[in-house]
């Protein structure tokens, strides 16, 4: 059977580190076609009868490597993706000439495009909310609760399975136990987090961290968390 082409996942992540705001720009379904190449490695390792077998080795170092790889790419372009929708509802409740920026728009997947419109609409909902309260300013009248559109719900990822999307969904329901978003409130060394890879923060960075790295940032006046609006 031919070798099929694979996304060379370090030379993206090469990339969206030496980048601070922008990021690369990848397909529509550059996720969906991640999880078939996880997939493939998976099925050819299945050929295998000897776990011993040398290509048996080199398929599980490879899946460990597409692993590590993806995982902190999602990681940069989430970081990347939080502070643009933050710079954008920060401007968004200012008459201001500046333009929210959109350099990023383009570059995102399907599901980064849901993201990040959903994280700007709560961000400026809840900014908006809380100036409002500050300076004792009359609430509009209520309006029925926002519906998602169809269009802004994330799709199923089709190259994976049903049991592994339900076991997705119920890790998904401790996440805000695990994580905290925080924005840094001065420079930070680089460290080693629980999770095993290395931040490097400067302030004003909005990030999301492991509980436990956050709150000790947090005890040190090093940052503060930011609630997001479920």
């Amino acid at each position: 059977m031919p070798e099929k082409s694979r996304v060379n996942l370090e030379n993206i992540l090469k990339v969206e580190r030496e980048e601070r705001k922008k990021l690369v720009p990848l397909e529509h379904d550059f996720y969906g076609n991640i999880a078939g190449q996880i997939q493939d490695l998976e099925d050819e390792k299945r050929k295998i009868n000897d776990p011993y077998n040398t290509k048996h080795a080199i398929i599980e170092d490879e899946q460990k490597t597409v692993k590590n790889a993806i995982e902190s790419i999602i990681y940069k372009r989430t970081t990347k993706i939080i502070n643009e929708a933050r710079y954008n509802a920060e401007i968004s409740l200012h008459e201001t000439s500046k333009q929210k920026e959109k350099h990023n728009f383009d570059s995102m997947t399907r599901e980064e495009r849901i993201f990040y419109n959903r994280l700007l609409e709560v961000m400026t909902e809840w900014r908006s909310e809380v100036i409002n309260r500050i300076f004792k300013r009359e609430k509009p009248a209520c309006n029925p609760p926002a519906v998602i559109p169809e269009e802004n719900k994330l799709p199923e990822i089709s190259h994976l399975e049903k049991k592994d999307t339900g076991e997705e969904h119920s890790d998904k329901k401790d996440i805000s136990k695990e994580y905290i978003v925080v924005r840094l409130l001065k420079d930070i060394p680089t460290f080693v987090g629980v999770d095993g890879r290395n931040y490097t923060l400067t302030k004003e960075d909005v990030a999301v961290l492991s509980t436990v790295n956050a709150k000790a940032l947090i005890n040190r006046k090093a940052a503060i968390q930011i609630m997001v609006k479920r």
